[in-house]
């Protein structure tokens, strides 16, 4: 049998509306309306148990869910997807759990409900109030992005990741929270939770790559991009290895990401960027970004994906892993949360002062140089609270930023489990707008929710123990491939960025942090502004990822000039 689908939309960009009692609305006999972004992989399961025939489409899979499952349909899908499906008594707002795609909703119209998977074009829509968000542009400038279910626009949210939206008469509320699932049975010992892990990421792999003509996966020096090469090698062995690669030493891995593809028999490629490039890709990001972002490493990522788009027609990714797995943070971090929390501030700022007097005792200030713990765990180095509100002309507070209602959940010594939150509370931002702008999609095996599951609710000392990060991932790898050729020290994806923003005489600064453009915008004050621009071209290259996040706002501004 199949099951049809009154209205079906689908594709990057989708802009809806929904109406409480629309007569124009699908009947329960027609199915609901949907709203589609994004991709999944278990179709053929789900036509077989909501009784399906094989040639039913994706929309009349999704209208039958519908009727089964109800709110609870998230539960079933396995993929990266932003998802409306609406009907005369109101709509159910989704996006899958890893956040990799994105869903923005406006409810500033009493009785309608405006949605998009892209802000831009919610936002250019006839009627759309247009207004910049200054609690979000606060949250922008301390800490690099902004979280769900803020965004940079007065009364439009983000669907947080994993969390069902319910829109009807009481408004925008959550949806069903709780899982009707079992919790899965936990496996006896270590070994057996390797083995499960491993069937469970082959089959993540298969997914992402069946019917895939020409695949390739994203390897860097890391424990998983390269486990998912490890497992993916004997299911393809054309399987084509990508590195971004960088001219500075201390930042390129592909000499590790090499041998270890060397190990598998898969080709490798190197892919390096000059600055013309990056330069053309700030500019699409600028434009084309649904809301400003400072992560350095965001212009590569697109040209990256770029180089993809025209190669391969499946790119697997390792995104996913840290947030399933968990992260410890580093021990100054550590100390700085359980123990100098603790010292009154006054105290603190004093023997901040004390330890940054001499050069060895200097970088031991960062366990006391924050005026709120959780600055201790922030990913970027953004301009402090006075600062901010400095540039902005009014009182700022944090309080109410995901990232600080995230680490006030935990007791002080939680370390673990409280980091590991705050890695899911931050927005994975670049690679959504890397996608939006490339036109790539990747794939993502660590999102397929049996993994996360699996990895989520192993014990703690399965996942970490010390000296040993990532243990379960780390023991996996090294089935396949020897320790000696990838275990080193890792960084993330990182970016030359002082020199980008230092190349030809500081050109991109000195234009998108000029004065006169920002006492224009009346953004932000544009003497300080420029003060801290001249700073930074005078040689404080400590200010250099505050001056970035000023001038990708800049930019994003000038971009969106009819919006903001």
């Amino acid at each position: 049998m199949s099951s049809p689908a009154a209205s079906f939309e689908s594709g990057p960009g989708f802009v809806g509306c929904a109406q409480l009692g629309a007569a124009a609305w699908a009947t329960p006999e027609h199915g609901p309306r949907i709203w589609f972004d994004g991709e999944l992989h278990n179709l053929p399961e789900l036509r077989r148990t909501l009784g399906l025939d094989g040639a039913a489409t994706l929309a009349q899979v999704l209208a039958a869910a519908w009727r089964r499952w109800g709110e609870r349909i998230g539960e079933h899908l396995n993929g990266v997807y932003a998802l409306v499906l609406a009907d005369e008594q109101g709509a159910l707002l989704l996006r899958d759990a890893s956040g990799l795609r994105s869903l923005y909703a406006d409810t500033t119209r009493p009785g309608e409900l405006w949605f998009a998977s892209a802000l831009g074009p919610l936002m250019r829509r006839p009627g759309a109030r247009r207004r910049l968000a200054r609690a979000s542009l606060h949250e922008y400038l301390r800490l690099g992005d902004i979280a769900a279910p803020r965004t940079i626009f007065e009364g439009v949210q983000a669907a947080e990741p994993g969390v069902p939206w319910r829109w009807s008469e009481e408004g925008l509320q959550l949806a069903a929270q709780e899982s009707a699932r079992a919790a899965a049975e936990p496996p006896p010992d270590f070994e057996a939770a390797l083995d499960a892990l491993d069937a469970l990421l082959r089959a993540a792999l298969a997914r992402r790559l069946e019917g895939a003509q020409r695949p390739a996966a994203f390897v860097s020096g890391g424990v998983d991009s390269a486990l998912l090469c490890a497992l993916a090698a004997p299911q393809r062995a054309d399987l084509t290895a990508l590195t971004i690669g960088f001219d500075a030493g201390e930042l390129d891995e592909s000499a590790i990401a090499h041998r270890i593809a060397q190990h598998l028999g898969l080709r490798h490629e190197v892919l390096r960027f000059g600055r013309a490039p990056c330069l053309q890709a700030f500019e699409r990001l600028a434009r084309d970004a649904d809301q400003p972002m400072a992560d350095p490493a965001t212009p590569v990522t697109v040209l990256a994906f770029d180089h993809c788009r025209e190669r391969f027609d499946a790119v697997l990714d390792g995104t996913g892993a840290d947030e399933a797995v968990g992260l410890m943070p580093l021990r100054h971090a550590r100390v700085a949360v359980a123990y100098a929390a603790h010292l009154p501030l006054p105290l603190r700022r004093g023997l901040t002062a004390l330890l940054r007097l001499a050069p060895r005792s200097a970088p031991y200030a960062r366990i006391t140089d924050f005026e709120h713990p959780a600055e201790a765990l922030m990913r970027w180095w953004g301009f402090r609270r006075a600062e901010i509100e400095a540039l902005a002309g009014e009182p700022v507070s944090l309080a109410g930023t995901r990232f600080v209602r995230t680490f006030e959940r935990y007791a002080r010594g939680a370390h673990f489990e409280r980091y590991s939150a705050l890695y899911d509370a931050m927005p994975c931002e670049r690679l959504n707008q890397a996608e939006r702008v490339s036109g790539l999609a990747p794939r993502f095996p660590y999102a397929d929710p049996n993994v996360d599951r699996h990895l989520r609710q192993l014990r703690t000392d399965y996942r970490w123990l010390p000296g040993q990060p990532k243990r379960i991932l780390r023991a996996l790898l090294a089935r396949y491939v020897p320790a000696p050729i990838w275990d080193m020290p890792k960084h993330g994806l990182d970016f030359p960025l002082h020199a980008f923003l230092a190349a030809d005489g500081h050109a991109l600064v000195r234009r998108h942090l000029d004065a006169a453009r920002w006492r224009e915008r009346g953004v932000l004050d544009g003497a300080l502004v420029a003060r801290y621009a001249a700073r930074y071209i005078a040689g404080d290259a400590a200010l250099a990822f505050r001056v970035w996040s000023l001038v990708m706002l800049g930019a994003w501004l000038e971009a969106h000039d009819d919006l903001a």
